[in-house]
């Protein structure tokens, strides 16, 4: 197990290390550069004997678009690293990768990685690049002003501010209550300094760095105004550009997760509708499938748009997850890793709204817990510091990058253990052609029957979601035939279209006695040609997203 967080040098030195040690089973390439020309990493893993890449049903993993959400690398990294090291030793795993591909892009941004985990950090959301202007707005800016290396929380104290002192934990910051008139406020700021500051007004400046990758894609995509960080337009950003251009370019992937922080929850699309906008039968899948992710994880599995909003009559849009699924028919989830108030104890929290309202007694849980398993480095006593700008205040409380958005060190095993086996599992529910009857029959002077049956022995169908067959992304299976000069066709066709395979993902009833198990997961066809006895012939079926085989003939 990988139990660290990478920075940009040590993932390109594990990954091509790992390149010289599997080079049956690995391939290493760069599908794009970022803003500041870092390499965007992308991990093929296949058997390489068993045939191309390209031609067999996929699995896509990504992670850290957002760039303090580094826990998401470490993640894909340990599910490559499993694949790997367990290939000669679990059947399940030589299996998937003899027939399967996984890709894994394990950081979309080493700009943002890079500039979070220097010694002088930057906490961004996305790319480094100036968004959507190239100065400074009026107002804070988040920085380490002490150059301890850590961003942490500045309070201010002040009769009218909003915050106040636990009375049993001192450094504990609590919210102050409407009716509260008595005691000591505070006035509370991440670590930053303020851009023309007149001495008097403190605002929140909105980021120099504004993008947020997670809203360039091209679904229902906005301009900043009615979403912020989404880009001058869809794709914009080279990093997301990169992803854009693979995955649309590589028509067998099935199924996707993108590792983010925090929440312990797995999210499908979409953000913007309700349930019953999305394909009945492709809602039914999801919620089988984030049932599966719920087994392995503990994480509950929940629609964005009914669970997950930020705000209750705010939608967002350009999101990855939402991309893959409604363009390219792609069942694709959000796992948001870590937790910390579920790991201090508290149970089934809102998501969105506990943020705006809980208990005190869950600030109590959450801060003895840091407490005793972080000591002063999850939340550092408040110490005097003397501001540039603001004068003598006091610095210390949240240091939030391994509380909050990932989790301590000694924590991230856990979550590792959590997500691998479920990224694993879904590689199992693939479509998968295969032959199922090939039979040659003389049928004298040289001619000869040639009869195919083709099945889908996957759990999802060969153009994997209806939404897929909809959008008219995938094609059917395709069969070739291919005769040598001495061989002709008599009756059939060269290249006849069997349309598509389900699997048994459309065979939802789970009671026996009114149950019903149709062979519509298979397919046939057949030919009739002249040749001599030994004559050689191919046949090749194309079925993308359910995979491609070459199959050769011998005439008896």
């Amino acid at each position: 197990m990988l139990n660290e967080y990478f920075t940009n040098a040590a993932l390109e030195k594990t990954i091509l290390t790992w390149q010289k040690e599997y080079p049956e089973l690995l391939d290493v390439s760069v599908i794009g550069e970022s803003y500041e020309k870092r390499p965007i990493w992308l991990l093929t893993l296949t058997q390489k004997k068993t045939g191309l890449a390209e031609e067999k049903p996929a699995i896509w993993i990504d992670a850290n678009i957002h760039a303090t959400e580094i826990t998401g690398t470490t993640v894909a990294l340990n599910v490559a690293y499993t694949l790997l090291h367990e290939y000669a030793q679990k059947p399940e795993i030589h299996r998937l990768l003899d027939n399967a591909v996984y890709y894994i892009v394990p950081r979309v941004n080493p700009d943002g990685a890079e500039a979070v985990l220097s010694k002088n950090p930057r906490l961004l959301r996305s790319g480094v690049r100036p968004y959507p202007y190239i100065d400074k707005e009026e107002g804070l800016h988040i920085q380490d002003v002490d150059g301890d290396g850590r961003i942490l929380q500045m309070r201010l104290k002040d009769p009218n501010g909003d915050w106040k002192a636990h009375p049993e934990f001192p450094d504990l910051l609590v919210k102050r209550q409407p009716a509260d008139l008595e005691g000591e406020f505070f006035r509370l700021f991440r670590e930053g300094l303020l851009e023309y500051f007149d001495g008097y007004l403190i605002k929140s400046a909105r980021p120099i760095a504004g993008l947020d990758f997670n809203r360039n894609f091209p679904f229902e995509w906005k301009p900043e105004g009615d979403q912020t960080g989404a880009g001058p337009f869809p794709g914009s950003e080279p990093e997301i550009h990169a992803l854009l251009n693979f995955i649309t370019s590589h028509a067998n992937i099935n199924l996707a997760l993108t590792y983010h922080t925090f929440s312990r929850v797995i999210l499908r699309p979409f953000s913007t509708r309700p349930d019953d906008q999305m394909e009945t039968s492709d809602l039914w899948v999801y919620k089988k499938i984030g049932a599966l992710g719920t087994h392995f994880t503990g994480y509950r599995s929940v629609s964005t748009y009914h669970d997950f909003l930020y705000h209750p009559k705010e939608v967002t849009t350009g999101a990855f997850d939402d991309w893959m699924y409604d363009h390219l028919g792609i069942f694709a989830f959000t796992v948001e890793l870590w937790d910390l108030p579920t790991e201090a104890g508290i149970e089934n929290r809102g998501f969105a709204e506990w943020f705006r309202e809980h208990p005190v007694e869950d600030d109590e849980k959450i801060f003895t817990w840091i407490k005793q398993h972080t000591g002063d480095q999850g939340y550092v006593p408040w110490y005097p510091f003397d501001h540039p700008q603001l004068g003598k205040i006091e610095l210390g409380g949240w240091n939030s990058l391994f509380t909050w958005t990932n989790p301590p060190a000694a924590y991230l095993e856990a979550e590792i253990t959590r997500n691998v086996p479920f990224a694993i599992e879904i590689g199992k529910l693939l479509p998968q052609i295969e032959i199922k009857t090939l039979r040659v029959s003389p049928l004298g002077e040289d001619a000869f029957s040639i009869h195919l049956v083709v099945e889908n022995k996957g759990y999802l169908p060969t153009y994997t979601s209806a939404q897929g067959k909809k959008r008219a992304i995938t094609r059917p299976l395709r069969v070739k035939l291919i005769l040598p000069d001495e061989v002709s066709l008599i009756e059939g066709k060269l290249q006849p279209e069997l349309g598509f395979l389900e699997g048994r993902a459309n065979k939802s009833m789970s009671t026996a006695v009114f149950a019903s198990s149709p062979t519509d997961n298979r397919a046939w066809a057949a030919w009739v040609v002249r040749g001599k006895s030994g004559s050689r012939l191919q046949v090749d079926l194309f079925g993308e997203r359910g995979g491609t085989i070459h199959h050769e003939i011998v005439l008896p």
